[in-house]
């Protein structure tokens, strides 16, 4: 009977430590809800909202027939109406449109007398999860078109004949051209997001790790009461971590481009550039971290929750972003890592200049300037 007095008091006794920790208690608690939402709606290979810019010179009954199914579906937007083929490569370089659809001239003319018309496909392989599909929704809406087209010709011309009798001489034939990624090798759309996950954890989740284990330590007091000022002390916590995470970048470039073949078709010292400005709002976001919990423990479960599932599931760097719910394409704004890997993809696989990402580079910086103001005054405030 004590025996079994002694174990029920042992089991309120830990019920009663986990209780009193209650940031741990609503971490593991609130962690399952949010791994079912990110996991429920976030996995999902299908993509919305593709953004595509037409280039249509005829203007005829077939292509406005075509562009209104196109639209008229849940996968497409289309975004722009082009005046000539030469602003394909602008609507994709500004970031408003993913695949382009240019029509030949005389399209209904030609597909009804010569039995034959064509259609170009452009498509921003830079990303290859966006690229696929939106050439499989693409052939499957012409697909259908053409299917409902033959039908009509046969319904036409079926009088007095049966209908499967009749064969319709008529083809559409599609021509693909893939721009930045012609293999659609699927190296080309991890490297970047591979680049963001690995120095936001590296930055944040040790940083954050390293700081509170000081404070668990009993260290961080010690190093407080000399004459080095507070915040200097953090950011010789910081420096280290700012180093290691310079040879992270520099073996993934190595890696990428030398093993995985993945061309640097921009300029590397802006994609350095961008880094550095990453690697400094990942360790800042680490600082955050740690002046807002008191064991290692908390910040392990924190940085998982709080920057690995979001980098993984909302970075864009698994799965499309526009298939998502609108709620969580909200949330991915929230994410430092999408900005980060939305720059790479456009210098690094696009090849264009900064000025073509510097609405991402521009967040980046708010990112850094927030949370460090945010960082600097709670460490006061704990001080």
């Amino acid at each position: 009977m004590n025996d079994w007095r002694r174990f029920i008091s042992f089991v309120s006794k830990e019920f009663m430590h986990i209780l009193r920790d209650t940031r741990t208690l609503m971490v593991l608690l609130v962690m399952p809800v949010l791994m079912i939402i990110l996991f429920g709606f976030a996995l999902s290979t299908e993509i919305k909202n593709v953004k595509v810019a037409i280039y249509d010179p005829s203007h005829d009954a077939a292509t406005t027939r075509i562009i209104n199914q196109i639209s008229s579906g849940e996968y497409f937007t289309v975004t722009a109406n082009l005046g000539s083929s030469e602003e394909i490569l602008d609507a994709f370089r500004d970031n408003s449109a993913d695949i382009a659809l240019v029509f030949e001239e005389n399209f209904h003319q030609r597909i009804m007398h010569d039995g034959k018309a064509d259609i170009q496909l452009v498509i921003d392989g830079s990303n290859t999860n966006i690229g696929s599909m939106a050439l499989y929704y693409v052939n499957s809406v012409l697909g259908g078109y053409y299917q409902e087209l033959a039908r009509e010709l046969m319904l036409s011309n079926a009088i007095g004949v049966e209908a499967q009798n009749i064969e319709v001489p008529m083809t559409i034939s599609t021509s693909t051209r893939m721009l930045y990624n012609p293999q659609m090798k699927s190296a080309f759309n991890f490297v970047p997001g591979v680049m963001g996950m690995i120095l936001m954890l590296v930055c944040a989740m040790m940083t954050s790790v390293s700081i509170v284990r000081e404070k668990e330590r009993g260290n961080m007091e010690v190093l407080l009461v000399s004459p080095v000022k507070p915040f200097m002390v953090i950011i010789a916590k910081v420096i280290p971590y700012f180093v290691i995470s310079i040879i992270n970048l520099a073996t993934i470039i190595l890696l990428s481009t030398l093993l995985l073949k993945v061309p640097i078709s921009g300029s590397l010292g802006w994609i350095v550039l961008v880094s550095l400005i990453f690697i400094m709002v990942s360790l800042s976001i680490g600082m955050m971290v740690s002046t807002l919990v008191s064991k290692q423990e908390e910040a392990i479960l924190i940085s998982s929750m709080v920057l690995m599932l979001p980098t993984l599931l909302l970075s864009g760097m698994l799965f499309p972003i526009e298939g998502m719910p609108v709620a969580l394409q909200y949330c991915s704004y929230l994410v430092p890592a999408k900005w980060y890997i939305d720059a790479i993809r456009v210098m690094m696989i696009q090849g264009l200049g900064i000025k073509y990402c510097m609405d991402c580079v521009l967040i980046l910086l708010g990112f850094l300037a927030v949370i460090v103001t945010f960082s600097v005054l709670k460490f006061k405030d704990r001080l």
